[in-house]
């Protein structure tokens, strides 16, 4: 079975993506470019972060999907993280050109090398986020990677091997802090999250996934309610700067790792074909072009803000999440789907869909 054809990932894959897109619907409702007319929600202690956690559940899934792919596929490992490289840089790269030029931002060197290389290789001790801001993300994709290619030598148990370096490199960058941003990435904490996905698949294939499904849920939706409302014992800065560094520890995942993963173990089973998981599906298909692209939009309300009379900050989520969702749809099959056509030369990518954002 081929990771597309697991549904409920791209079910995931689109709440992901829509949860991404409620927490800079928030952001700009509550300091962003169009007057509202009230507040958007009452004060909850982790709300913004929960919308955040589309970015764990993301590394959740992206962990899974490569398990499954390293089980069912033999590839070189330098060719493997060639291809991961066509399928996620260049429309990061085009998307990039055009959000700066909407913004009217400099092309810096920092932010053009980044554009290609996704790892910020000319930081030095600091961080730079990425022009396209949220693609600070897609350099942990490539440190997991970088492990998943690691992996591919074993001749044997390929999956066990990819859980426990995971989890080794988790485990080091909470201890080691190197000076050099990359450095940093590949030695992070927040690569457990990726060994959670693992842990997942694994659970799947044998099985166990289907027995404890119920309970798995209930779980994961209960830890997420409570830390959405109370918190988990721990403090979660949102800043990208703070979780390059490492600074967070495992509270992220803690907090929104552990529990999402309760809630793929939950779904992963479904097997719902009608057309509104059919529907979904699509979405999650699009959710890659979706997470790059709503930032242009964002960009342009930021341009367009002061010549719009006030709205109401629940239309405006609605219309905002919509309008998102639309275009990662349409770009995901008038621009992506033939671009990577035309780079692979219509041949079939190893994992196509194996990437959290892919």
């Amino acid at each position: 079975m081929s990771s597309s054809r697991i549904a409920p990932i791209q079910w995931l894959r689109a709440l992901a993506a829509t949860l991404v897109l409620l927490m800079h619907a928030s952001d700009m409702i509550e300091a962003g470019p169009v007057p509202m007319t009230g507040a958007f929600v009452p004060a909850v202690p982790n709300l913004a972060a929960f919308g955040a956690s589309g970015v764990d559940l993301f590394f959740v899934i992206s962990g899974f999907v490569m398990a499954h792919w390293l089980a069912t596929a033999d590839h070189d490992p330098m060719r493997f993280l060639a291809k991961r490289w066509l399928r996620i840089v260049p429309l990061f790269a085009c998307v990039s050109v055009i959000y700066m030029t909407i913004m009217h931002d400099p092309l810096t060197l920092p932010s053009a090398v980044m554009s290609f290389t996704v790892f910020p290789v000319l930081d030095g001790g600091s961080y730079h986020l990425p022009a396209l801001y949220p693609g600070w993300t897609l350099a942990f994709e490539f440190a997991f990677y970088a492990v998943v290619a690691v992996a591919m030598r074993a001749r044997r148990h390929r999956v066990e091997h990819l859980f426990a370096m995971t989890v080794a490199v988790a485990l080091a960058g909470s201890v080691i802090h190197p000076g050099w941003a990359p450095l940093r990435v590949l030695l992070n904490p927040l690569l457990l999250e990726f060994a959670l996905g693992v842990a997942v698949w694994m659970a799947w294939r044998r099985g166990i996934s289907a027995r404890i499904a119920a309970p798995a849920l209930v779980t994961g939706v209960a830890l997420l309610a409570i830390g959405i409302a109370f918190g988990l014992g721990v403090t979660l800065p949102l800043q990208v700067n703070l979780a390059v560094a490492g600074e967070t520890g495992f509270a992220r995942t803690w907090t929104w790792g552990v529990p999402w993963a309760l809630v793929v173990v939950g779904v992963i089973d479904a097997t719902a074909r009608g057309p509104f998981e059919r529907m979904v599906a699509r979405i999650g298909d699009a959710s890659y072009s979706t997470y790059l692209t709503h930032p242009c939009l964002i960009a342009i309300l930021w341009k367009l803000g002061q010549d719009v009379p006030p709205v109401s900050p629940y239309p405006f989520a609605a219309a905002f999440i919509a309008a998102s969702t639309m275009l990662g749809l349409i770009v995901h099959r008038w621009i992506e789907r033939p671009m990577l056509a035309r780079l692979t030369r219509g041949r079939p990518m190893p994992a196509s869909q194996g990437a959290a954002f892919a």
